[in-house]
């Protein structure tokens, strides 16, 4: 029997790429972690992810594909990964920055557990095992009686759940690598868990109408509570403070709260009779409650005041519906994932396709660019001085080729620029032409030179308080001729124009605010989130490196 599992607030914390890095900041907290949204293919394939709450936006995606059908089962928030398993059994290991997939074992494992997105507890042939990145030998031990549930706890041990002469319950709990149980205690009857609220109390189901409340420390029962149901679910609060029961009684169907530290029912809310499941918010403000004829109805009760708030329409999945970190909801319509608003529970937005992943809702700050990191930028590789090809001038680049609906901060040269002609023989045109052409050539080397040399002191500076410009520093002897404007700094190419909004709202130097500009590229909308116009390229530069983000500086205006 698998164990009613808490629910998952996932939580992540690591590295990231250098594409990721460049990415907006945009409906990110500027203290405490970001809220990313992971979706994985239900038939197999890369994992997505997005930085909430712009889900239209690409933030980035696995450099493996996964398999079909993952159950994610927890996150390390230390070291980035995710643990799942897919539709075989088989455990499976995700590092987000580096987006390594790699299976944590050959043979399927039955019942998998984890508590701390690293280590993952399960049963094969009669064994208990945990499998760890570290361990080159997983840990395991055989019990005289089969487990029926595994627990794994906060101090990184399990507690294992067995019945035996249909009359008894054994309690059993292992601290790895110890492979001989630390604390164990036979209960009367057939009981199973149904929680292990906060780490330091168990409450199991004894029967039909009660619950044995356990002390977590030595496994003592500490009493009896009558809930007067037949329990049908149960779920913890976040803090592991409140217990929430979904029992039957006759006809009647209801939720009540037991309050851990009174061990007795505090409320109660009537629900649907045919509810059948529940569900916490991972910051424990909603508790969903599944009913209907066919379970595609959801009751949503608001913890703090334990009353109904709203009713709504979708089917019931492992992964859905999801309460989001501001209370939207993403339910299930069809084939499309839809996002009701936290007021009054109304469609806001409709991600079609949504329904064919798997999704979950994560706590990380790994994508963000962290504090000393040095910008990445494009670079324009110089151009041999013998060529006789005119180069175009340069234009402002797309966003990056990581997917169709990518976010780009830091665009890359080559997508949009145009690619000089081979050159031609020039022995028939007239002397004239071909030294124009070549003294063209010449110029245009030593404006990327300078070019060059201006952005290598721009990173210096980078460091600098961005609240004023820093003072222009002696011009080079190699860079004694200025190149004239308009130039502009460009901080972002978005196709959320409300995205690109937050964004130029964040951006300012001196008294100059970032703007957006509209553009079209390749029938593709863009928002351009830019300063300026600069009458020089140093100038432009001083700008970016004052506002300590990503840049890029182009010619020429977007009017």
């Amino acid at each position: 029997m698998r164990i009613p599992l808490l629910a998952l607030a996932l939580a992540l914390t690591a590295c990231s790429s250098a594409d990721d890095r460049t990415s907006t900041r945009a409906g990110a907290a500027v203290l405490g972690p970001d809220a990313i949204v992971l979706r994985i293919p239900l038939s197999g394939g890369l994992l997505r992810a997005y930085r909430y709450p712009a889900l239209d936006s690409l933030l980035w995606t696995s450099r493996a594909a996964l398999p079909a059908e993952v159950h994610p089962l927890g996150f390390n928030t230390d070291a980035g990964t995710l643990v799942m398993t897919d539709a075989g059994g088989l455990p499976w290991r995700l590092t987000l920055g580096s987006g390594v997939v790699e299976r944590a074992r050959a043979t399927a494992i039955e019942d998998a557990a984890s508590l701390d997105g690293t280590s993952i507890f399960g049963t094969q042939d009669g064994m208990v095992v945990r499998l760890t990145p570290s361990d080159a030998t997983p840990w395991q031990v055989t019990s005289t009686v089969a487990p029926e549930q595994i627990q794994p706890l906060r101090d990184g041990g399990v507690l294992l759940i067995a019945h035996r002469n249909d009359d008894e319950t054994l309690l059993a709990r292992y601290r790895p690598p110890g492979t001989t149980p630390s604390d164990t205690v036979v209960l009367a009857g057939r009981s199973r868990l149904i929680s292990a609220a906060g780490g330091d109390r168990y409450y199991l189901s004894d029967g039909p109408r009660g619950l044995l409340s356990v002390r977590a420390s030595d496994l003592v029962t500490v009493g009896t509570i009558s809930v007067g149901d037949s329990v049908i679910a149960a779920v913890t609060s976040p803090s592991g403070d409140r217990v929430y029961l979904l029992g039957r009684r006759d006809d009647a169907v209801r939720v009540q709260l037991i309050n851990k530290y009174a061990d007795e029912i505090v409320s109660q809310v009537e629900v649907p009779s045919t509810s059948s499941a529940l569900r916490m918010d991972p910051l424990g403000r909603y508790l969903l409650v599944r009913h209907g004829a066919s379970g595609d109805s959801v009751t949503v009760i608001a913890v703090a005041t334990n009353g109904v708030v709203g009713r709504l329409a979708s089917p019931w999945r492992a992964d859905l519906p999801l309460v989001f970190p501001d209370g939207r909801l993403a339910t299930l319509r069809g084939e499309d994932v839809v996002v009701l608003g936290s007021a009054d529970f109304r469609a806001e937005q409709v991600l079609a396709g949504g329904a064919r992943d798997v999704w979950a809702v994560v706590q990380w700050n790994g994508f963000r660019r962290r504090e000393g990191d040095m910008p990445v930028r494009a670079a324009v590789p110089p151009r041999p001085e013998t060529t006789a090809a005119v180069s175009a001038p340069e234009v402002p680049p797309t966003e990056p080729r990581a997917a169709p609906d990518s976010q780009s901060i830091a665009p890359r040269v080559g997508r949009d620029t145009v690619t000089p002609s081979p050159a031609r023989d020039t022995t028939a045109r007239p002397r004239s032409t071909a030294d124009s052409l070549r003294r063209r050539a010449a110029q245009r080397l030593d404006s990327v030179r300078r070019a060059a040399t201006q952005r290598a002191e721009s990173l210096q500076r980078a460091s600098r308080p961005p609240a004023q410009l820093p003072p222009q520093a002696p011009t080079p002897a190699s860079a004694a001729r200025v190149e004239t404007g308009p130039f502009l700094v460009q901080f972002a190419a978005l196709k959320s124009e409300e995205t690109a909004k937050e964004l130029a709202k964040a951006i300012k130097v001196g008294r100059q605010k970032a703007r957006i500009m509209r553009t079209s590229t390749n029938g593709t909308t863009l928002y351009r989130v830019i300063l300026g116009p600069y009458e020089s390229r140093a100038d432009a530069e001083r700008a970016g490196a004052a506002t300590g983000r990503d840049y890029w500086v182009f010619e020429g205006g977007l009017d």
